[in-house]
């Protein structure tokens, strides 16, 4: 398999992995409030859920209704995540306190000396969330 099959291919799960975390009922949003916000029909959210290609104009358009650790999970596939260039004050009081959720977080599942893969992906996603406020918090100059 070639490199850029490779990623394709990551792109593809890591897609697929997003919409099932964010997108859906009990979720984030729903496809149905995703599509009438964005005005991306139903049918192509539905068709990225499953995996197909979405492009770069998509993936832009969605950004301005997940959070950011949503597009990064699809970025990070390249090697690169995603930061506003719109200018925000950093509330660092949000950002102690999600550092230290995290580390009790991690406290927690090795208190039995091993993070089964339940807890690992607990612990992806909060990190997720934390890397893309703090990648918020440094872009501000």
């Amino acid at each position: 398999m070639s490199a850029e099959n490779g990623i394709a291919q990551d792109i593809a799960d890591r897609q697929v992995e997003m919409f099932a975390m964010f997108v859906g009922e009990g979720r984030r949003i729903t496809r149905a409030a995703l599509s009438a916000a964005s005005r991306i029909p139903t049918s192509t959210l539905k068709s990225w859920a499953a995996g197909a290609a979405m492009p770069v104009h998509g993936l832009l358009t969605l950004r301005k209704f997940l959070p950011p650790e949503a597009i990064d999970m699809i970025t990070e596939a390249g090697g690169a995540r995603m930061v506003g260039i719109t200018k925000t004050e950093t509330n660092w009081d949000q950002i102690a306190a999600g550092a230290a959720g995290l580390v009790g977080e991690v406290c927690e599942a090795r208190k039995d000396g091993v993070i089964d893969h339940v807890e690992d992906g607990k612990l992806k996603s909060r990190t997720r969330a934390l890397i893309a406020e703090l990648a918020e918090a440094v872009s501000e100059g």
